[in-house]
């Protein structure tokens, strides 16, 4: 009697968890780098065109997210990308700047790392490149972090640096309203609209019009 009482309770529990876990995944939406395009006027930011950037980093600390998927506040929302959730704003941020005119340049490597004491090797974040990287004189390096993100709500800090020194640290919040549909295709244009909102709410910013 004992045993089948233990084996009937170890069957609720099981059937409870595999609920609770099919109600966090929620409705999947697969975005795609891909597919992103960006969908605001170009001509809104025609004070960019022309202009030189080194996209520096891009960088997830937002510890509600997975390292490919965001939700939704109630979780019944999981938006997946194929690559993770940084790159996938790396490449949405890198088509929207070419989409303004924005000219993309890499770093040059000065082989004599006396020339830039100040650089580190590896990954970096809110400083300038590591080594003996660095961008072109005069050209802003820009870093992005995400640092809290959900379907209505994303926060993230960007940071602008030239000649080694940063002219720009500051945080940026965004909302959107509630998805009204269920709809995975509809949905998918919602996450795209979120990259363009965080894009166009930097380039529209004055403090960073300043330092760009």
């Amino acid at each position: 009697m004992n045993k089948r009482i233990k084996w009937s309770s170890l069957i609720v529990f099981c059937i409870i968890g595999l609920f609770l876990t099919g109600c966090a995944g929620g409705t999947k939406i697969a975005m795609k780098q891909e597919s992103y395009s960006p969908s605001f006027r170009a001509g809104d930011f025609h004070r960019y065109k022309g202009k030189k950037l080194v996209l520096s980093s891009f960088y997830n600390q937002a510890q509600n997210t997975k390292t490919n998927n965001y939700f939704s506040p109630d979780k019944k929302l999981n938006y997946e990308g194929n690559v993770s959730l940084e790159n996938l704003y790396l490449n949405g941020f890198t088509k929207a700047f070419k989409h303004i005119g924005v000219n993309l340049v890499d770093y040059t490597y000065d082989k004599d790392p006396r020339h830039h004491p100040g650089y580190r090797h590896g990954y970096w974040w809110g400083a300038p490149g590591p080594g003996g990287y660095k961008a072109p004189k005069g050209v802003p390096e820009f870093q992005f972090a995400l640092l809290s993100m959900t379907d209505q709500e994303l926060k993230f800090k960007v940071i602008v640096l030239k000649e080694g020194e940063t002219k720009l640290d500051k945080d940026y919040t965004v909302t959107m309203p509630a998805a009204a549909t269920d709809n995975t295709a509809e949905l998918e244009k919602r996450g795209y609209r979120l990259i363009d909102l965080a894009f166009t709410t930097i380039m529209r910013d004055r403090e960073f019009q300043k330092v760009f």
